[in-house]
């Protein structure tokens, strides 16, 4: 009686230790825990089967039993060699071969139809042992055992309620989609679980309901919005499985007004990510949004909000903007309310960045402080001398600091003498696009850059007004090329130069697409080849490298876009801060595939459709027909000879 017991016990243990492990496992963040907890499990579930066999060598055979603790054991075993494939995977940053994800994939249906078959077999068993119990005993121990049954059968079910409310809570979910569109790649996880110790990333959504009703003028925007509120609620929910510091909440920015005080100016359509330090107890808290208000650009959500969570969670930076060349930074600007940078250096604070002033004061020039790693220059319109000139080059070329640049048109610095060894030349010149609006462009011609990426609203296009553009020049001394230079914006075909500023495309006004934005990288990556491109027609990226290795900058052709007067307007804010946190971006996000559902056509020849209408039409039927025809005449014949 003891040893059945014991058997029971063991039994149901190990059917609700296997159900319970999975949801639990990835709860503690512990390693040693963890191995405590897979030991238990591994050990009671062992524990069945060995005392099953033990009792089918006695002649009391258990082989239900026996088979449901090894596909348990089994099921443990693929589950860990689906851990050691996806760090494998990470190790490699995501060069490891094709067949591992596909091996993946199929040990999940193995992991599934294991543990389903363990706990299916170890009910059947209990309920085998309940029944012979009943058919050898008293009426009232009959009825015992039958109680008893039923009542363990409802704890069992009790403890299956828990482990799916645990799974709900943790998210967890089999993602079964071709391309992994409800889940986080092993890439993507691999960042997000680099949330600095003791720090929380808010992660708010707002969004309406699938029954909530819209605004009568928004209906249509509205309803675009429900219908991807639930994907969403499937990938942020994994945030907080993937680290505990994720905090997910979703809010109607139209109906739940009181949620919105700690937000600022919000609307349905946008996820915001906050970050707060360990001990932070008031803001303003670094911070960034990501739109997604249609169900095609759910495809590239997992960059944007990879991009997002690594802008915010990176360390604080100085950025100093220079003020001693008659930037828009310095004195002589702080009069004129449209031409100053406010709007930008408190975008940046909300960026992690820590604004601060580079003069006279700082002895600049010709010295740079000691903590500078970021410095923005920008429209100087006094040129800088040859020992500012050199302390800059220094900065950049073997300090491996950071520049954002941009060229003031009527200003005297031109800065041919950083260009120089981009190859490039800036020409002063006015370009135009709309007739009422001479010397304005809305450049909307990207090239493939991290940067871009990252630009929600880059089909807006950047209100670029009052710039001059860039053009190849070949320095005079080929030794002197030494920054790797690329373009990120050109004005698009639309363009002319408007030689008299009327805002007019005169005769000699010709059309003209060229570059405004270059990014220039340090000679670490001189030499080496382009990422290729898939599309022939699509320029091919540069390649991603540590930010630490070399010197950056980005440097526009002009410098209005960036003032309050022009700042809010399209993309141009966006493009402010993703060019300044490119400075610091570690990421590649071409590493993270787009969560795309590539649906595969295939076409058939008219030698296949005349193949595939004579089996539909004639081969099937007349096979059923026979088989049916010979299955009568067979019952028929034996039913003639048991008559005889």
């Amino acid at each position: 009686m003891k040893n059945q017991l014991t058997h029971r016990i063991l039994s149901w243990a190990s059917i609700a230790f296997l159900l319970l492990f999975f949801p639990i496992y990835d709860s503690f963040s512990s390693s040693g825990v963890r191995w405590l907890l897979s030991l238990v499990v591994l050990i009671t579930i062992f524990s069945s089967g060995a005392l099953s066999y033990l009792g089918f060598k006695k002649g009391e055979k258990e082989t239900n039993l026996l088979i449901s603790s090894g596909l348990g054991v089994f099921a443990l075993g693929i589950y860990f060699l689906r851990i050691y494939l996806e760090d494998l995977t990470l190790q490699k940053a995501g060069t490891s071969p094709v067949w591992v994800d596909s091996l993946r994939e199929v040990l999940l249906v193995f992991l599934v139809l294991s543990v389903l078959g363990s706990v299916f077999l170890g009910i059947l068993r209990e309920w085998e042992r309940s029944s012979f119990e009943s058919q050898s005993s008293l009426k009232g121990r009959k009825q015992s055992l039958v109680r008893d049954f039923f009542l363990g059968t409802g704890i069992l079910l009790l403890l299956l309620i828990v482990a799916n409310y645990i799974s709900v809570i943790r998210n967890r979910n089999f993602d079964l989609s071709s391309q992994g569109v409800f889940s986080f790649s092993p890439e993507a996880k691999k960042i997000l679980k680099q949330i600095p110790d003791g720090g929380e990333v808010d992660v708010v959504a707002f969004y309406p309901r699938p029954l909530e009703n819209a605004p009568s003028s928004d209906k249509s925007a509205a309803l675009a919005l429900r219908r991807i509120r639930p994907d969403l609620e499937i990938l942020l929910g994994q945030l907080g499985s993937i680290h505990p510091g994720f905090k997910v909440k979703f809010i109607n920015a139209d109906v739940e007004l009181d949620e919105l005080a700690d937000f600022g100016q919000v609307s349905n359509g946008n996820i915001l990510l906050r970050y707060r330090k360990s001990g932070s107890t008031k803001g303003p808290y670094p911070e960034q949004k990501v739109s997604v208000k249609d169900k095609s650009e759910l495809e590239d959500l997992e960059r944007k909000l990879v991009q997002a969570f690594t802008n915010i969670t990176t360390k604080e930076r100085k950025v100093y903007f220079t003020q001693s060349n008659g930037e828009r930074y310095s004195q002589v600007f702080q009069n004129l309310p449209n031409e100053k940078l406010t709007r930008l250096t408190a975008g940046l604070s909300f960026l992690n960045f820590k604004v601060e002033g580079l003069g006279f004061q700082n002895n600049w020039p010709p010295k740079i402080p000691d903590d500078a790693e970021f410095l923005v220059i920008a429209g100087p319109t006094v040129p800088f001398g040859p020992e500012a000139r050199a302390a800059i080059l220094e900065f950049c070329k073997k300090k491996k600091g950071k520049l954002l640049i941009t060229i003031e048109q009527k200003g005297g610095e031109n800065f041919d003498w950083l260009l120089e060894g981009a190859g490039y030349a800036f020409v002063k010149a006015t370009l135009s696009q709309i007739p009422s609006q001479p010397g304005l462009v809305i450049a909307k011609s990207f090239r493939k850059h991290a940067i871009e990426e990252s630009l929600s609203k880059k089909d807006n296009g950047v209100v670029f007004p009052y710039g001059g553009y860039f053009e190849p020049k070949a320095p005079k001394d080929p030794q002197a090329k030494d920054l790797d230079s690329y373009i990120l914006l050109e004005t698009g075909g639309d363009s002319y130069l408007d030689a008299n500023s009327n805002g007019k495309q005169d005769a000699g006004d010709d059309k003209k697409n060229v570059p405004i934005a270059l990014v220039l990288r340090s000679a670490s990556q001189i030499g080496l080849p382009p990422a290729e491109s898939k599309d022939a027609n699509e320029a091919p990226s540069i390649p991603e490298t540590r930010s630490e290795e070399e010197g950056r900058a980005v440097i526009f052709s002009g410098t209005s876009w960036i003032t309050d007067q022009y700042l809010p307007y399209a993309a141009n804010y966006e493009l402010a801060g993703a060019a300044s946190t490119w400075m610091y971006q570690d990421v590649s996000l071409p590493a993270i595939p787009p969560k795309k559902e590539e649906i595969e056509t295939v076409s058939l020849t008219d030698g296949q459709k005349r193949a595939v209408w004579i089996l539909g039409m004639f081969l099937f039927p007349g096979l059923i027909a026979g088989l049916g025809s010979i299955y009568v005449v067979r019952r028929r014949r034996v039913g003639e000879s048991d008559e005889k």
